[in-house]
């Protein structure tokens, strides 16, 4: 877990996993599988297992099991995250070539300017612009 998101982690006040220490980390796949079982088991009955997918997700956690899910499942949701906001920028850079204002889209989309307008800085930056 990087530090930055091990110090933001949120606490969880009934949180399945608190107090293992770091058996929700294990040292290699070996131990991923000998422990899966057990893991499920945890995950599968938490009230937070949403929040904590979430959280993993958002700080994009490399590693760990958290909610259920291996870190290979997650670097898969990832991917599928990081997909969907290119996608998104595509559309955008796709309305503004149809001759769209900034102010049509951001109104079509529900957004404020500003978020468009970063929206489109990302989009300069992956070279979509």
């Amino acid at each position: 877990m990087t530090m930055d998101a091990l110090l933001n982690f949120p606490k969880f006040p009934k949180a399945k996993c608190a107090g293992t220490g770091d058996f929700f980390f294990p040292d290699s796949q070996v131990q991923l599988e000998e422990r899966l079982p057990r893991l499920l088991e945890f995950c599968g009955s938490c009230i937070h297992q949403v929040d904590c997918l979430d959280y993993s997700i958002k700080n994009e956690i490399p590693d760990g099991f958290w909610a259920g899910h291996t870190a290979e499942e997650r670097k898969a949701k990832f991917k599928t995250k990081e997909e969907k906001r290119t996608n998104s920028l595509r559309e955008i850079v796709r309305q503004l070539s149809n001759g769209f204002t900034k102010e049509e889209i951001a109104k079509d989309r529900g957004i404020q300017m500003d978020s468009l307008d970063r929206t489109l800085d990302r989009a300069k930056r992956k070279g979509l612009i």
